[in-house]
């Protein structure tokens, strides 16, 4: 069965890869098309906040159907519905229809929450010493979107213009065919469902069946959400203002790019490591290292002039790393002593209030922005961090701690 778990992850990794390429295509042209349609950037960041929202509650509607359909047909939706959304974009692109934009980026965020869950479908297969390895495994298909999404817009686009299409239309035809493959991929290769092989290890450690509401309960649980959603929206708020920081005082697109390009390589690229160290020293451990280099990228990037250009790469890189320690560390914390009829449901809640958490981040961002400017944005972040170590010093007792099981 060694062979098959590794098969099937490594198909979780291609789908998951896939689907985020395509995602971050989508929502890298959302902004420009919103601008093209309406004159304005007003609304621009709109497209994707609701994208943010579909994945929320996408996440949260594919878990409560685990049970019913499976995890395989559970992803299989959300890469579909994410690929029918795409294509209505284009329409919406060609047409100038804001409103169908709207709905469109919406259902293109399910592709991005089977993304997200593909990332337990994996973790659950393998017992706990291998659990935050595999999850990192998925987390680390990002660095294929993060790189090959805004890649391709240029080729998308003069496919577009082939086609008679505009321009912007093209990220949305590269969503709408990266979505599909990852469709196919799952349904041709997710066979046996992951479902199927879900190691179910609560009755050694001490626990039995509970539900639901009573799962949400648990510290381990209590804390893996909040180290998730106070990452999420520390990470989201300082990397939404920062492009508009640093336009602000005069750096181009390419400073834009360098300084996104770093972070989202933090975001990605140590996942397999992070892995390794939470199935080594434990999941708390872990979070809380990344609650201390969050902490220390708000703080750099408050403090550091906007001329200063390779430390501010510095700061959202380490923001990225940052997000990323707690990211693999929590999403593994929050399935132990789970029975598996119960975990996916919880591991949907969880995601979904994250999502939600992030979304109300990035529509937040600008206004702080504008309020307080980037010094209130980047404080405010490091605030915010403090509260899942408050948190590990009112729980650690409580939550299961292992370095090794």
């Amino acid at each position: 069965m060694t062979a098959v778990r590794r098969r099937l992850s490594i198909t979780l990794f291609a789908g998951a890869g896939l689907g985020t390429t395509g995602y971050i295509a989508a929502v890298t042209v959302s902004t420009l098309a919103v601008q093209d349609i309406t004159g304005s950037a007003l609304q621009s960041g709109l497209p994707s906040a609701l994208a943010t929202a579909g994945s929320a509650i996408g996440t949260n509607a594919m878990s409560w159907l685990v049970p019913r359909l499976g995890r395989r047909n559970g992803l299989m939706l959300g890469y579909l519905l994410s690929a029918l959304g795409a294509a209505l974009a284009v329409w919406a692109t060609s047409e100038r229809r804001l409103w169908v934009l709207m709905v469109a980026m919406f259902f293109t965020g399910f592709g991005q929450a089977s993304g997200h869950l593909a990332r337990y479908a994996a973790g659950d297969m393998y017992p706990l010493e291998r659990r935050a390895g595999a999850i990192s495994l998925i987390v680390w298909a990002g660095t294929i979107g993060s790189v090959a999404g805004p890649a391709l817009l240029d080729v998308s686009a003069r496919t577009a213009s082939r086609m008679g299409l505009p321009d912007l239309a093209g990220g949305y035809l590269a969503t709408a065919v990266f979505m599909t493959l990852a469709f196919a991929i799952y349904a041709v290769a997710l066979r046996p469902d992951p479902a199927s092989l879900v190691i179910d290890e609560t009755p050694r450690l001490g626990g039995g069946p509970i539900r639901v509401t009573e799962a949400l309960t648990r510290p381990n649980v209590r804390l893996g959400l909040l180290a998730l959603v106070i990452g999420q929206v520390v990470m989201v708020l300082i990397m939404t203002g920062t492009p508009i920081h640093i336009r602000n005082h005069g750096h181009g697109l390419d400073m834009v790019g360098l300084v996104i390009g770093g972070h989202t390589f933090g975001m990605f690229a140590f996942s397999p490591l992070t892995g390794r160290l939470a199935n080594r020293f434990g999941r708390i451990p872990v979070i809380m290292a990344g609650q201390i280099v969050l902490l220390t990228a708000a703080v750099i990037a408050a403090i550091t002039p906007v001329q200063a250009t390779n430390v501010l790469v510095a700061a959202l890189f380490l923001l990225g790393l940052g997000w990323n320690l707690g990211f693999v560390s929590s999403s593994a914390l929050i399935s132990e002593g789970l029975a598996p009829e119960v975990r996916a449901r919880v591991q949907g809640l969880v995601d979904s209030a994250t999502w939600a958490s992030s979304a109300l981040a990035a529509v937040s961002s600008g206004a702080l922005l504008s309020v307080g400017g980037f010094q209130l944005l980047t404080m405010l972040g490091a605030a915010l961090v403090l509260l899942p170590a408050w948190a590990v010093l009112r729980l650690r007792r409580l939550v299961a701690v292992r370095a090794t099981v």
